[in-house]
């Protein structure tokens, strides 16, 4: 049944972006382009599916690439930043520091990310990763969102030049999709603030329920030496 859901979870993280992208260029090409496009019999439903998943694959890379383009400017590195700062990342890191640092391995946690450590307190507990992977599903949702409405209106927007210019368009340029393109760009924005905090979430909530965790054993402690004074 786990397997089952990381299928049906990668399936539909790849697909809705990627379908997204197929009905915006589905309404928003030209005419001309689509005239013989018709998607009403199962094969060709089908065909839009598989390209649609393929599309989500290509829409995942580009945000790889942007983010990898962007370095410390990224929202991961903002994010993370973030969490080192805070106190439950502090507390956290220093308890499983003093829990591995003396065993065989060869990591070296002066080199460890936050993303590394995250790891570690997800693998303690890991009852909580349905809930951790939940966020991390909506931030990507939303960061491809984003991403794929920003470029779509963009292009959109140069194609309306285009064609004042040269007469040369792909996309339709009346008012209506004109004001479509520019709400696309807006919606970015949108997308970016709900992908910032869920993503931030994701990499929080491990160091959270671990300092919990961390916070409880040490009332625990004193809980009971105080029993055992009495």
């Amino acid at each position: 049944m786990d397997s089952i859901k990381e299928f049906v979870w990668d399936i539909i993280g790849y697909l809705i972006p990627g379908l997204y992208l197929f009905i915006l260029l589905y309404i928003c090409l030209d005419n001309s382009f689509i005239d013989n496009l018709n998607i009403v019999s199962n094969f060709q439903i089908w065909t839009v599916i598989v390209v649609s998943y393929i599309l989500g694959y290509a829409i995942y890379g580009l945000g790889a690439l942007k983010e990898r383009i962007r370095r410390d400017k990224s929202y991961i590195k903002i994010i993370e930043l973030r969490v080192r700062n805070r106190m439950a990342f502090n507390i956290v890191s220093k308890d499983i520091i003093s829990k591995f640092s003396n065993t065989k391995t060869d990591f070296n946690f002066d080199d460890a990310t936050v993303r590394d450590f995250r790891s570690i307190a997800m693998g303690l507990f890991p009852e909580s990763e349905k809930k951790i992977y939940t966020f991390t599903f909506r931030s990507d949702i939303s960061n491809h969102a984003g991403n794929t409405s920003f470029l779509f209106g963009l292009i959109g927007l140069i194609n309306v030049i285009l064609k004042c210019i040269f007469s040369f368009y792909l996309f339709k340029t009346n008012t209506l999709f004109i004001i479509l393109y520019v709400c696309l760009i807006i919606s970015y924005f949108l997308f970016r603030e709900t992908r910032n905090k869920f993503y931030a979430i994701s990499i929080n909530l491990p160091f959270s329920i671990y300092y919990i965790h961390i916070n409880y054993n040490e009332s625990r402690y004193r809980s009971d030496n105080h029993s055992d004074d009495s």
